[in-house]
């Protein structure tokens, strides 16, 4: 009973003009049976009710619909309507197999000259963005957006509008060549990323994949559009790539390049003559590479390396309809290839990062001897070996050829050579060696720690003639007809000449205060020297400097002492102490 009850006060609120009894209940549920939302405000369509039948069976009725009172659909809505009817619908189960690059390139060709005025930003955050994704209103923005970009002005909107707009480039919508448009891509990409970077690495891809895919029809180089990317196009320095590969090892920076370890960041580099470091460290460089040339290695190989790997498909993250493209080499410049044979695409490129460990392994090394060499206060421990076996072992594409851990024994033998090279006791041996040639080619001297240059006294050859040839005419005219007279030499007093450095060395224990000479006092009977003394010690070598042009007490050691060949001399005029 509670359930007629519940039904009755239902049926009223429905039929509100009409009451609804237990007696005809009945005819109102019948009338309920039929359901059409564009019928009238109460979503239902009115059937006539049967004739009462007598011989209490039923039979089929006639149900008059009708007409809709519901106009055509106004614009845009009516194009966006056909538009989702182009190119087959995937949500139906015949076509849920429908491609939709394809479903997008017709939907976009069939949109492709419509121009919208919307006053609204409806926004848009979804991945592959295609007309299939967005509803009316986000429709009438994307075309709205679009608009303006056509006239020159781009605005700030969603990311997925722009990608949007952008697989209809790729797709070549809108374009009437494949140079447009490439410069379509490179103008929205210059203007828009001032809203969104992230599109940067996308773009740099997408558009190499539309020029090699079109590079018949384009005849100019990749560079004239690379040259013109906001971001560049490699991600290492071209230059240095360039110097790298002709592999004259002249400039440490580009050594570095391929190196995990740089000297040009440490304290050593900075604190020491610069100019001076990095020749040193290149000299060295060039002095291995002769040293590994003669074990059958070229230490070429550790710097570069041309690969070749096996790519996805072109325009990889973007919706791009799939086209029947002939075998193809395109070499985009002079660092990279891209080719399309039967068996895929692939891509042929310079790295610099190869075996970045090994360089840096080997970089660390002469800087720990170079260190030493010139006496610099701190000092390095040498690198590990180890690091250098890793590099080989799993380097690419080695360490996909080994159904288990790769063994030393089942390397490359350039490999093996190398490695056999850098582990050995005339590796550390050679950089030594190395470091003292340099010094010696450019007249480098270490004294107390302080690198200096020696030039040597040059002599013009050229002139020599020329002086004898005066000497001669000057001793000519220096003869007397008569013999000289000879002159008696009167021997000069002997003069007793004074100590020099006995002199400096007065003058620079005067000079001292009388802390400094506290100092020097304690030092020369083996006391320590007290906490907080660094200024003193070097107002101390500061005014011996001034004095016998050397310092006086060495305080690169954890102890601090007063040179050897200065302690008698001090001990004296410091009143015998």
């Amino acid at each position: 009973m509670a359930n007629i009850h519940a039904l009755m006060t239902l049926i009223n609120k429905i039929f509100p003009k009409e009451n609804c009894t237990r007696d005809n209940i009945a005819e109102f549920i019948r009338r309920l049976a039929l359901k059409d939302v564009s019928q009238n405000n109460e979503h239902f369509a009115p059937v006539q009710p049967p004739q009462v039948n007598q011989s209490s069976r039923y039979s089929p009725e006639k149900i008059t619909q009708k007409p809709s009172t519901r106009g055509k659909q106004s614009e845009p809505y009516a194009t966006f309507k056909k538009m989702r009817q182009v190119g087959g619908v995937r949500e139906e189960y015949m076509s849920y197999y429908a491609n939709n690059a394809e479903i997008f390139f017709k939907q976009a060709q069939f949109m492709k000259d419509f121009m919208d005025n919307y006053d609204q930003k409806i926004p848009l955050d979804t991945y592959c963005a295609t007309y299939g994704t967005m509803d009316d209103a986000q429709l009438r923005t994307y075309f709205t957006w679009r608009t303006k970009v056509r006239q020159g002005v781009i605005e700030e909107t969603s990311l997925s509008y722009a990608f949007c707009y952008i697989f209809e480039l790729l797709n070549d919508v809108g374009v009437s060549s494949p140079a447009e448009a490439i410069e379509k891509l490179m103008t929205l990409w210059r203007l828009f990323r001032r809203y969104h970077e992230t599109m940067d690495t996308n773009l740099r891809q997408w558009i190499r994949d539309y020029y090699v895919v079109h590079k018949p029809q384009l005849a100019v180089e990749f560079s004239a559009f690379s040259s013109r990317f906001p971001v560049p196009y490699h991600v290492e320095d071209v230059t240095l790539m360039a110097k790298a590969k002709s592999c004259r090892w002249d400039d440490l920076r580009v050594i570095e390049a391929s190196s995990s370890f740089r000297i040009t960041n440490g304290q050593f580099y900075k604190a020491a003559d610069q100019a001076m470091i990095e020749k040193c460290a290149c000299f060295v460089i060039q002095e291995l590479a002769k040293l590994f040339k003669s074990s059958g290695v070229d230490l070429r190989n550790m710097f570069f390396e041309n690969r070749r790997e096996k790519m996805y498909p072109l325009f990889r993250g973007a919706v791009h309809r799939n086209t029947a493209i002939q075998p193809i080499t395109v070499q985009l410049d002079e660092f990279e290839t891209i080719k399309l044979n039967g068996r895929g695409w692939y891509r042929e490129y310079l790295t610099l990062a190869q075996y970045r460990s090994v360089i840096g392994y080997i970089l660390k090394c002469i800087e720990v001897k170079m260190r030493k060499h010139f006496g610099y206060k701190r000092n390095l421990q040498m690198p590990n070996i180890s690091q250098v076996e890793n590099s080989f072992l799993y380097s690419e594409p080695d360490k996909f050829t080994y159904p288990t851990r790769p063994t030393m024994g089942r390397l490359k033998v350039w490999k093996a050579r190398a490695f056999s090279v850098i582990s050995s006791a005339e590796f550390e041996l050679a950089i030594t060696r190395a470091i003292a040639e340099y010094c010696k080619l450019a007249h480098l001297v270490i004294v107390n720690g302080v690198v200096k240059e020696i030039k040597p006294v040059e002599i013009d050859l050229s002139k020599l003639k020329d002086i004898e040839k005066e000497h001669l005419e000057t001793a000519a005219k220096l003869i007397a007809e008569e013999p000289p007279v000879p002159v008696v030499e009167v021997p000069r007093p002997a003069v007793i000449a004074p100590d020099l450095e006995m002199a400096g060395m007065a003058g620079f224990v005067d000079s001292l205060p009388e802390e400094g000479r506290t100092l020097l006092i304690a030092l020369l009977n083996g006391g320590q020297v007290p906490p907080n003394s660094e200024l003193l010690v070097e107002t101390i070598n500061a005014k011996a400097l001034e004095a016998i042009a050397d310092n006086m007490i060495d305080y690169s050691e954890s102890v601090p002492y007063v040179y050897d060949d200065y302690t008698d001399e001090l001990k004296l005029l410091l009143g015998g102490q």
